[in-house]
């Protein structure tokens, strides 16, 4: 065999991968939530019709559950997509309540990789932080899409922190043009502020602070709870009738207010008990409702259960989050950066030690 030939057959063997930054993610349209609310609703709908792989998620904790809003906690969260995705990949994501305060840096942190599952050989390592923050705000907005009122003009928010921000960002895509009116209420009044600020300037909304949770939610057509509350707060009969309310967090709301609700739906109720915190689980183990209470919206959105049946009901969305989420936009994001040349090649092996 010619050096030339011996020479091609490594370059054959080499395995390489695309390296994206947070940077690169943003470049590749990490931000834009109308490409994120397609993907996840593409991702809620083969979730419904069981077209994915998705293990529960690995969890380390340095205590019982109540430690993940104080000490912290990393989530493994591995998935794999069918129909015409057909990706696999994985998210490890930790996420330390004290790394704002102690480090100046976001609480949650991520690192995404993504595979070719007919050979396993990873497509991408890239940022998860971005993607993890939109995909959760997405899911909010596809969930009102199908649950919300379609008339809904007010939205109320309890937290502003980032996840609020693509809370807001989603339900605006959703519902473009239609809100009148944002409320936010955090705890700390001068952040409350600033990012009512802000996001009233990127979006090009009304968005005022309000001096309660009652006052966000009450008269609210959309709420959202998205804290790192360590005791439940909110009351259901502070909601009003035909209201949605998506609580992405899990102590806001405790488990005997939701008797108040007329629909109760998850994302994944397997996913949701394995983890054990979310209050739709606690609702259930506690006996203040039914597993057969509860919908799932992967379901609701190809039409094996009914989503809204009437203007006056009253729907909690509770998502535990899933990993098909992060996988779908993550390869969205990827495939838009491979098309526009953004990220950097590395390189697995240029030819296998051992084979």
């Amino acid at each position: 065999m010619s050096e030339q030939a011996v020479a091609q057959q490594a370059v054959d063997k080499a395995v390489r991968f695309l390296y994206l930054s947070q940077e690169d993610c943003i470049k590749a349209g990490g931000l834009d939530m109308r490409g994120t609310l397609e993907i996840i609703e593409k991702s809620f709908t083969l979730h419904g019709r069981k077209d994915i792989v998705q293990p529960m998620k690995p969890v380390i904790r340095w205590g019982g559950p109540e430690t993940e809003e104080t000490r912290g906690r990393i989530m493994t969260m591995p998935s794999y997509l069918g129909g015409d995705l057909d990706v696999a990949g994985v998210k490890w994501i930790p996420s330390m309540p004290q790394n704002p305060q102690k480090y100046g840096q976001p609480r949650a942190s991520a690192v995404i990789i993504l595979a070719d599952p007919n050979n396993g050989f990873p497509l991408a390592v890239m940022d998860g932080t971005i993607v993890s923050a939109m995909r959760t705000g997405a899911a909010t907005g596809v969930a009102a899409k199908y649950l919300a009122r379609p008339d809904s003009s007010v939205v109320g928010v309890i937290g502003a922190g980032v996840q609020s921000r693509t809370q807001i960002m989603a339900i605006n895509g959703v519902f473009q043009n239609q809100l009148k009116q944002v409320k936010v209420y955090d705890l700390n009044e001068e952040k409350t502020k600033k990012f009512a600020d802000e996001m009233s300037r990127e979006l090009n909304l009304d968005v005022v602070p309000v001096e309660s949770a009652e006052a966000a939610i009450r008269d609210s057509d959309i709420v959202v709870t998205a804290t790192m509350s360590t005791f439940p707060y909110v009351k259901g009969e502070w909601l009003k009738e035909g209201a949605f309310h998506s609580e992405i967090s899990f102590w806001d709301t405790a488990p005997e207010e939701l008797v108040n609700y007329n629909k109760i739906v998850v994302d994944d109720f397997e996913q949701v008990s394995h983890h054990g915190v979310d209050v739709s689980y606690r609702a259930v183990r506690d006996g203040f409702i039914s597993e057969g209470d509860i919908h799932e919206l992967g379901k609701i959105i190809i039409g094996e259960q009914a989503g809204r049946s009437h203007e006056q009901e009253k729907i909690l969305f509770n998502p535990i989050g899933m990993s098909i989420h992060d996988v779908s936009e993550a390869y969205r994001v990827y495939q838009n950066a491979v098309k526009l040349g953004i990220g950097q090649k590395l390189s697995l092996w240029e030819q296998a030690y051992w084979t």
